[in-house]
């Protein structure tokens, strides 16, 4: 025991070091109960902290004097002044509630609420406030913790198994350094993290770095964005004094309930009309995130969050779970943009009609026509809200004309720093804005402790499998049967995909099996080599196919080549539109076979580029033998209708008695993509293009060349296209695509160089749910003359049962389509269709009817995966 004595007084001096300089205490209400999550903000050195659930509160600070800020939503801001010596002191204190008052407003252009005055100002100088801050910089603190409430009795087992179940915690901590830049930069840097358990996808995160000012938070539509009044609606709640500030507190009321939207508070400084803080709800996929912010004046003028607090709800796939979330934004470094004034008085034109005209006069004349934005928002310190919106729309041009390079509406990027994950106590002790409970501290020892020996087990774990497959590469007989991937090396790989992972059926081959071998190489410029065997039982035939892949080039032009050849089956339609496991089923079960194939012996290559972003293209060509194919089977399970499958040959006019048996042809290809408006976001220093942000023109020419190797094919062929998806307001999202084409010369070419469509005519078949057709024939309409091709695919955000504010929280969305088809030998082909999409997360279920050349001709209900896991279609007559 003597060593322990010897220690003890180091250990006290330590203590006592730990607890110099700092202010601490509790924060009660007006009853004495202790006041969980206030802020506590320190004005002279930005930084500040929060209260645990027991009301207590510590700040470690210098000596000096300090302007201590106790601020909590719906009680009265506390402001206490003091002095800290070498030593900590205590400062305890007692909020009281807010008190709410009337505030006079007079309606100069009819009757509308109060709140409609402060709105119109706020969120015409929401981009002001947004571009006012030149840079910052800020230390973001994040404690989460939650729990899952409730697991379906059919996922427990297999939950059990990954460790959760409803006894499950989550407990996490963050910090990390935020640094913004003007207009769009984004970099922050994770200092220290620790978590332990699942989070579900909760994080606070985005909401924390992203702004209100901003037309969209998280995908939705902030209260201040300018289409905020086609959105919400708003109502005057209450009026109150903050030292010295008039705050409006204003209740958003989301005029359709559903994802993208919030609701509930927000409060407005009057004058300024920037946010003072907001309590504000919003749905993401049937998630609720609760959030409630406090800001403060930073620098002059600029309002700036300190701290925040997310309270998450959810339930997905029957799993429900809770999580809590307290985040403190400290340490803050401000440059403010010296190009915006710094007062601007804004006038409400429908307060102040002839005050506005006014000062617009004054102000052109004043700054004159050929003056720059910023010129003409200095030329005066009042400006209407219409006028203010047009200014700072006129300045971000300005700001985007400035770029060399293509527009970045947003560059941001994200790193963790290698310590990250190993700080110790006391790093967290020094660092941590929110003092640990002591119950909260014996948990943390606890999975400490747990969290090392699954460290040691995973690590030990890492090792056996990198002895076993990394490094000696053996096989077991697991990976024989199943297939698998071989790490051989630095970036170099070796992938085996059984034969019996893929065994499918048709009438021409029987039951087949298909295995695949690759050998891939990473790096700057990436190659691999592929060989594919298939052998059909019934058929006795053996096929394969074999492709090399190389890229090269710069990576902003980085271009891909391949070869590859065999002898193989294929579809008629080489965009595959039948799915072979879902076609086995309808054969086996059904005695009904849609798939049409042919063999062919051939080679091919397609040379793959882009000179930017905005422009890719294609050079491709193949020469091939096709050799078309009968059955060789009439197998089924079922054998109800007593007789034989179909014919292998596509029902088609042109080709009443059937096709010929071999041909050979030669067919060459050019194509390219434009992109014109695209716009891009910039993530760690890589430039990504920002989906849907253009619509995309596409260009395709064909050409059959005879007299190459004996190809008899002698044809043209060109088609053109656009396609893009817009978010349409409030009422969701629409995609559409339109191609039109023909043949400009046609002497011959074989059946799979028709142009094919995408159709639909089998049970379980996956297709794309904008651009294909859910009751065309597969064959039928296929052509060798002119065509027009169009598609258009509505995602309601509110219709018929999304208009059932539960049937929202489940997800749930609306959509109507109309498919349309002309060719010039089969005429017109016209679908209707209505579906209800993300059933249970997952599905989507469809109905359509058919017309053709006006008459009816069918209708089909379709059962397909969600949008949000790809949309492909399962079909069932």
């Amino acid at each position: 025991m003597k060593p322990l004595y010897l220690l003890l007084p180091i250990f006290l001096l330590v203590q006592l070091q730990l607890m110099a300089n700092s202010i601490r205490g509790f924060v009660r209400n007006e009853l004495g109960q202790p006041m969980a999550f206030v802020a506590v903000y320190v004005s002279e050195t930005g930084t500040g902290g929060i209260t645990n659930e027991q009301g207590f509160y510590e700040i470690r600070l210098e000596p000096g004097d300090y302007t201590i800020i106790f601020q909590y939503l719906g009680y009265k801001t506390l402001t206490e002044k003091m002095s800290l010596g070498s030593l900590s002191k205590e400062l305890s204190v007692q909020m009281q509630p807010q008190a709410f008052e009337l505030k006079e407003i007079t309606v100069y252009d009819g009757e509308e609420d109060g709140a409609y005055t402060v709105m119109r100002r706020a969120i015409a100088k929401a981009d002001y406030h947004r571009q006012q801050v030149e840079s910052y910089s800020a230390r973001v603190y994040v404690k989460g913790s939650g729990r899952v409430i409730n697991v379906p009795f059919f996922l427990r087992s297999q939950l059990a198994e990954a460790g959760l179940d409803s006894t499950t915690a989550f407990t996490s901590e963050s910090v990390s350094i935020v640094e913004y830049e003007r207009p769009n930069t984004l970099r922050e840097k994770v200092i220290s993290v620790y978590q332990q358990g699942e989070d579900f996808d909760t994080s606070p995160i985005p909401y924390i770095n992203e702004s209100f000012y901003q037309p969209t938070v998280v995908d939705a539509v902030s209260p201040l964005s300018p289409k905020a009044f086609t959105y919400y609606r708003f109502e005057l709640a209450g009026y109150f004094q903050d030292r010295g500030y008039g705050v409006n507190k204003i209740k958003v009321t989301p005029r359709s309930r559903g994802d993208n939207v919030f609701e509930g508070y927000i409060y407005i400084l009057e004058n300024d009309w920037s946010i003072h803080s907001l309590e504000l709800s919003a749905w993401k996929q049937g998630i609720q995130f609760k959030m409630k912010q406090s800001y403060e004046p930073i620098q002059a003028k600029a309002w700036m969050p300190v701290s925040a607090r997310f309270d998450v709800t959810g339930r997905i796939m029957g799993i429900s779970f809770e999580f809590k979330y307290l985040a403190s934004l400290s340490n803050y470094q401000i440059t403010l943009n010296n190009a915006l004034p710094s007062t601007i008085t804004v006038i409400d034109e429908r307060q102040q009609p002839e005050i506005s005209r006014q000062v617009q006069q004054q102000r052109k004349q004043t700054a004159g026509a050929s003056a720059s934005a910023a010129e003409k928002l200095a030329a005066g310190e009042e400006v209407s809200s219409k006028e203010l919106r047009q200014l700072m729309r006129e300045y971000a041009r300005e700001e985007v004309q400035k770029q060399d390079a293509p527009e970045v509406v947003e560059n941001r990027s994200f790193t963790v720093d290698s310590l990250a994950a190993n700080r110790d106590s006391a790093f967290w002790a020094e660092i941590r804005p929110l003092p640990l409970t002591e119950q909260e501290a014996r948990g943390y020892v606890k999975l400490d402790s747990l969290a090392k020996v699954e460290r040691e087990k995973e690590e030990a774990e890492a090792d056996s499998v990198s002895i076993t497959r990394f490094v000696d590469g053996k096989f077991n007989a697991v990976d024989l049967l199943l297939g698998d991937t071989w790490k051989l090396g630095e970036r170099r790989y070796f992938e085996y995909k059984s034969a019996l992972s893929d065994i499918q059926f048709n009438p021409v081959e029987g039951f087949n099996a298909t295995a695949s071998f690759r050998y891939r190489q990473g790096g700057d410029r990436p190659w691999s080599v592929g060989f594919v065997p298939r052998y059909g039982f019934s058929w006795r035939r053996f096929n394969f196919k074999t492709d090399g892949q190389w890229s090269f080039g710069p990576a902003n032009k980085q271009q891909s080549f391949k070869i590859e050849g065999g002898r193989f089956i294929s579809q008629f339609n080489d965009q595959n539109p039948i799915a072979e496991i879902f076609n086995t089923y309808y054969a086996l079960w059904s005695e009904l076979n849609y798939l049409q194939l042919y063999e062919k012996e051939y080679g091919a290559f397609s040379w793959n580029g882009r000179r930017t972003e905005r422009i890719k293209w294609t050079l491709s060509g193949e020469w091939a033998h096709r050799r078309y194919v009968e059955n060789t089977t009439t197998q089924t399970w079922n054998n109800r209708r007593e007789g034989t499958y179909s014919p292998n040959t596509p029902v088609h006019r042109d080709w009443p008695e059937g096709l010929p048996a071999r041909e050979r042809a030669f067919v060459v290809a050019a194509s390219a993509e434009f992109s014109p408006w695209l716009k891009y976001r910039t993530r760690n220093g890589k430039q990504e293009v920002i989906d849907n942000s253009s619509p995309v023109i596409s260009l395709l020419y064909r050409k059959g060349i005879p007299n190459v190797a004996q190809s008899i094919t002698d044809f043209d062929h060109l088609d053109i296209g656009i396609r893009q998806r817009l978010r349409v307001g409030a009422a969701g999202t629409l995609d559409y695509r339109l191609h039109m084409g023909g043949f400009l010369r046609d002497d011959y070419l074989g059946f799979p160089d028709f142009k094919h469509f995408p159709g639909n005519q089998i049970t379980l078949v996956s297709a794309d749910p904008v651009a294909s057709f859910r009751l065309l024939p597969y064959y039928e309409f296929s052509t060798n003359d002119t065509y027009l091709q169009a598609h258009l695919h509505h995602q309601f955000r509110k219709l018929m049962l999304t208009q059932i504010w539960q049937v929202q929280l489940m997800g749930i969305k609306e959509n109507g389509f109309i498919n349309h088809l002309y060719t010039a030998d089969g005429g017109h082909f016209t679908e209707l269709g209505y579906g209800i999409d993300n059933i249970l997360r997952f599905l989507r279920l469809e109905g359509a009817f058919a017309f053709r050349d006006g008459q009816y001709y069918d209708w089909g209900i379709r059962i397909s995966v969600s949008s949000a896991f790809g949309g492909g279609i399962i079909q069932i007559e």
